[in-house]
């Protein structure tokens, strides 16, 4: 114990660089949306180096440097077109990293090594996104025992069905070819596996099919060849989501819901198809995150949202140290972002809902903590406003939770207000902590409003269930315009200011207020929305299609063309109001652009031309804009369209 009383009074050494800090009102757009200048700090197993995303000419690149003094620093990747999206040590010397092309969602895999003067980088698997669909690479095991192999997901072989690989990282991709001659085919997909279960060894030991609303769980012994079926279920009933196996490679941690309405933690033996004894549950959100130490071989705690993220620790010394810790960041978050293999160097995340995050490195055996770099020195926490948690009964009598984030230098009543539904919608919620989106909105002096309508992920089934069936622009979009009339009752919203704005189905919800009630709202914002509820059943990537019975289920049948009118926006264009902001990425392949351009000519056959500020089209982006010039020239115009409608 002495070590953890020790850790009362850590040494934080912190040497904050490149503060530029000024008032909110001063705030550019950039500075909330350029990208930030470090983030995803890794370890290497041996702690001795720190890998970092960090941009280079405007994209996202790998930089590394030696942990003690971060010294040392060299780019390690240089890419000029697109952006790292995620990368991890395979040992002390690569890093894989993957790369999605223009927005496509085809992720390729490469390979740096960073052991020489000048690294080198490797094609391990290349992607295609086309006509045909999108053949993508996944890593779903890293095998940290075995540092020269990793397992990859890819549905190269067949678009709908991907399979599983053993990969050499010392290999290459044969563009030539189209193939790795040095990877292993290990579980050749039926055609109905939607994942794979994979052991700590890397062992493949079951798998989740699923054929229209009919799904199996699939088990096998380590040694054994072929599976057997262990369990049989309708995603739409309570059921078992394997998580993970335990350290004994024979039991899993799983999350159920069978019996109860929140997923809780529970052992499982797949073998025998046994729910056995449960870990954790909280009576009013769903558990499904564990917090495991690979290095001591054990469960250590769960990790859940609520209002404001929660943990609950089993391992007490982990409890001690965690405690031990956040005493030393008075009302900040702290977390684990990454850990040497024997977990002493630990890479620390502190941040809150008004702080974009800063790291530290913690020496467990030294027990001394000290400030490594911030995600975005630029800005100054105390001129960044809180996000709040608020909480009301719709009018159907269903219990809403949402967020609002009030300008700092308000005092929270009478406010413009921009409600702004999350994606999804199913399985998804909003978060508390820190959010660009809201800060801006904030600094320019608008209040953003998010709402976790009935449909959203973490609260059960039942209230999951309860936007299933053709509560598209229904249901759940009176949700919303409850949300909007509990504020303007409490006296916060400006009922003659209220903007909707949102992203992928917030990008729906936006059109649907603008159609459904279009005498709420002075203006909306349409981000890769669906306009067209049909279209998005006919037009979805073919790697969905296994899903289409149960959207069928959640949505509304596409084949019944009186609710695909009531549901589709694009059939009320005539009943639009407010003025409207639409944006989109070209190579989309979930919301295809024909939502975008489909609604823009509706308009334009009422006699409505949208300006080059009201309509973004990119040609290289997709699902959401990630290149950091775009994102700019976006929010600008976007601050220029709010201020024009809601000053």
């Amino acid at each position: 114990m002495k070590v953890w009383k020790k850790l009362v009074t850590l040494i934080l050494f912190v040497t904050f660089t490149d503060v530029a800090w000024g008032s909110a009102s001063e705030l550019k757009v950039e500075d909330f949306f350029k990208n930030p200048k470090f983030t995803s700090l890794q370890l290497s197993p041996d702690g001795s180096k720190l890998a970092v995303i960090s941009p280079v000419g405007k994209r996202k690149n790998i930089a590394v440097m030696e942990t003690d003094g971060l010294k040392n620093i060299r780019v390690v990747t240089g890419l000029k077109e697109q952006d790292i999206a995620g990368f991890f040590w395979a040992n002390n010397d690569d890093i894989i990293f993957t790369i999605q092309s223009d927005g496509s969602e085809a992720f390729s895999l490469y390979k740096v090594n960073i052991s020489k003067k000048k690294p080198r980088v490797d094609l391990l698997v290349g992607s295609k996104s086309g006509a045909s669909g999108i053949r993508t690479a996944t890593v779903v095991h890293t095998l940290p025992n075995d540092p020269d192999h990793i397992i990859v997901q890819y549905n190269g072989r067949r678009i709908k069905a991907p399979d599983l690989y053993k990969l050499n990282i010392h290999s290459r991709w044969n563009k030539k070819r189209k193939k790795n001659p040095k990877m292993k085919l290990i579980a050749k997909n039926p055609g109905d596996v939607q994942y794979w279960i994979l052991d700590n060894d890397g062992k493949v030991r079951g798998a989740s099919t699923l054929n229209g609303l009919k799904g199996q769980l699939l088990y096998k012994d380590q040694d054994a060849e072929k599976f057997t079926v262990t369990r049989q279920f309708s995603p739409l009933d309570e059921g078992i989501v394997p998580l993970i196996y335990d350290f004994n490679n024979k039991t899993m941690y799983v999350t159920s819901n069978i019996g109860r309405d929140k997923a809780a933690i529970y052992k499982y033996d797949p073998k025998n198809n046994k729910l056995g004894e449960l870990i954790f549950a909280d009576a009013d959100v769903d558990v499904s995150n564990l917090i495991i130490s690979r290095h001591q071989q054990k469960l250590l705690g769960v990790s859940y949202i609520k209002d404001y993220p929660e943990t609950f620790y089993f391992d007490k010394k982990t409890e001690s140290m965690m405690n031990s810790l956040k005493s030393a960041f008075p009302g900040k978050r702290v977390s684990i972002s990454s850990q040497s293999k024997d977990e002493n160097m630990n890479v620390l995340f502190v941040y809150d809902d008004q702080d974009p995050g800063n790291y530290y490195l913690y020496d467990r055996k030294a027990g001394k903590v000290r400030h490594l770099l911030s995600r975005m020195s630029w800005l100054n926490v105390d001129d960044m406003s809180e996000m709040t948690p608020i909480k009301f009964t719709s009018r159907d009598g269903l219990v809403i939770n949402g967020y609002i984030t009030i300008p700092k230098d308000s005092n929270g009543k009478n406010l413009p207000i921009i409600i702004n539904p999350h994606g999804g919608p199913f399985g998804v919620r909003d978060v508390w902590g820190f959010n660009p989106e809201n800060q801006f909105f904030a600094s320019r002096g608008y209040a953003t409003v998010q709402v976790n309508f009935r449909g959203s992920g973490g609260y059960g089934r039942a209230f999951e269930q309860a936007g299933y069936g053709g509560k598209w622009g229904a249901e759940m979009q009176n949700d919303l315009t409850d949300a909007i009339n509990y504020l303007i009752k409490e006296g916060v919203a400006n009922p003659d200011k209220i903007c909707i704005y949102g992203a992928s189905y917030g990008g729906y919800a936006a059109m649907a207020g603008l159609t459904f009630t279009p005498d709420l709202y002075k203006c909306g914002i349409n981000y890769v929305g669906v306009t067209d509820v049909a279209l998005l059943f006919s037009s979805m990537p073919k790697h969905w299609e296994q899903g289409k019975e149960l959207l069928k289920i959640q949505i509304g049948d596409p084949d019944d063309e009186i609710l695909m009118k009531r549901m589709s926006p694009l059939a009320h264009v005539d009943k639009i109001k407010a003025p409207l902001m639409i944006i989109q990425g070209a190579k989309d392949p979930r919301v295809v652009k024909q939502h975008a351009t489909d609604l823009r000519d509706a308009l334009e056959e009422r006699g409505i031309t949208l300006s080059d500020d009201e309509w973004i089209m990119k040609e290289n982006e997709g699902h959401g804009f990630s290149k950091e010039e775009n994102k700019i020239e976006l929010y600008t115009k976007m601050e220029k369209f709010l201020a024009k409608h809601l000053k």
